[in-house]
């Protein structure tokens, strides 16, 4: 079976890590693959949105470090950054909405890779922890840049410097996850979101992604800038056309992403 398995319906693909028995800790062959999973994604017209989920009791345990997780071969050691962070990027980079859906175990870089994704949906199986300073690390893969952000300072202090564990109901309450729902229906809820954007206006959703995005660090001058060629890009689609012609018309519009 693939460590890393894809199933696309309805124009939203489906990215499931994929080793249950090991609670989806991640190798370095498959953080590997789910970088090349994701830059696939990006460049498939048929992909309008992406899921990462886990298979079996777990989102992901962290990096599999038994089987190698914290080894780099010569390449990656010598760059500033390796294997397991090259996947947060390509989740940023994806350039289309992606979705987690969180049950079970999430810990150290399956924290990571879920808070840098735009939404997450979490049963309330969900235990959450930033694993790393319990082994005598530093946090990696961009959770020092997005937690922070998204859960604000104090939370994500408290959660990197001591290793706490935090259950569903808390990290809803802190917003570290954005929706949660009974156990079992994370992955079908987050579908819903996901079903939702990959009906609309697309190029405009993933302009509105990118510029969102790239607000993390813009100037308000570079924000303006980001959305004047944004509206001038968007202007120039069909669903542009539709969405206008249907306010004139008093009807839903009806999008087809181009």
């Amino acid at each position: 079976m693939p460590d890393v398995q894809v199933n696309v319906e309805d124009r939203i693909a489906v990215v499931t890590m994929n080793r249950p028995d090991k609670l989806n800790a991640v190798t370095p062959d498959m953080a590997r693959r789910l970088v090349d999973v994701l830059h696939e994604m990006r460049n498939s017209d048929e992909v309008r949105a992406v899921v990462l989920t886990g298979a079996g009791r777990a989102f992901c345990a962290g990096a599999d470090i038994a089987a190698g997780g914290l080894d780099q071969n010569r390449l990656e050691r010598k760059a500033p950054v390796g294997v397991y962070p090259q996947v947060t990027r390509a989740i940023v980079d994806l350039d289309k909405p992606i979705i987690s859906a969180l049950h079970g175990p999430v810990a150290g870089l399956g924290l990571s890779y879920a808070v840098a994704t735009d939404r997450r949906f979490a049963d309330d199986t969900t235990r959450i922890t930033a694993s790393w300073i319990k082994r005598g690390l530093h946090p990696d893969c961009g959770v020092s840049f997005f937690l922070p952000k998204i859960a604000g300072l104090s939370v994500a202090l408290r959660m990197l410097m001591t290793g706490v564990t935090i259950n569903a109901e808390e990290a809803l309450r802190t917003g570290v996850v954005d929706e949660l729902v009974g156990a079992g229906e994370a992955l079908s809820s987050a579908m819903d979101y996901a079903r939702e954007l990959a009906t609309g206006p697309s190029i405009a959703i993933d302009l509105v992604r990118r510029g969102v995005l790239k607000s993390l660090t813009n100037t308000l001058d570079q924000a303006l800038d980001y959305e004047a060629f944004a509206v001038s890009a968007t202007r120039r689609t069909a669903d542009r056309k539709e969405g206008i012609e249907a306010f004139l018309e008093g009807r839903e519009p009806s999008f087809k992403g181009e």
